[in-house]
């Protein structure tokens, strides 16, 4: 036992030294009689090579899956902002369905450069979508005092 414990059981009086001796004496304490004495040797572990085997095909599987998504979303139609604003560059089919599908019911878009931009794109647009799209963004910025 250490300095400061011996004086610690000397405070606290004989009943608690007998206390502290049997908790030394016991098989698993890490100081007295019944302390264990630890080998570096390497133990069996018979599910070792399983488990590792296991845990790297979980990893495995979890790296192929994000990269699967990753493709999966390059491959799919962008979106977003700059999406947004190249629509009025492209000027298809796809293009003018993809503007006329995010207008706002109020004829705009998400900022006023924007619906300005898709409705100088859909004014060279035929089709009848299109035209109904174009008057209501030409609408929208009339009433803002836009134009």
């Amino acid at each position: 036992m250490t300095k400061d414990l011996e004086e610690t059981l000397a405070g606290l009086g004989p009943g608690y030294r007998q206390v502290v001796a049997r908790l030394a004496a016991a098989p698993g304490a890490p100081y007295g009689a019944g302390r264990r004495t630890y080998s570096f040797a390497p133990r069996r572990r018979p599910f070792a090579r399983p488990m590792l085997a296991a845990a790297s095909l979980l990893v495995a599987l979890a790296f192929a899956a994000i990269l699967l998504r990753d493709g999966e979303q390059r491959a799919a139609p962008q979106a977003g902002a700059a999406h947004e604003y190249r629509l009025a560059d492209v000027c298809d089919g796809r293009s003018v369905d993809e503007m006329i599908r995010t207008q706002n019911a109020d004829g705009s878009w998400r900022n006023d450069f924007l619906t300005r931009r898709n409705a100088a794109a859909l004014a060279k647009c035929s089709g009848a979508d299109a035209k109904v799209a174009y008057k209501k963004a030409m609408r929208n910025l009339r009433v803002r005092g836009l134009l």
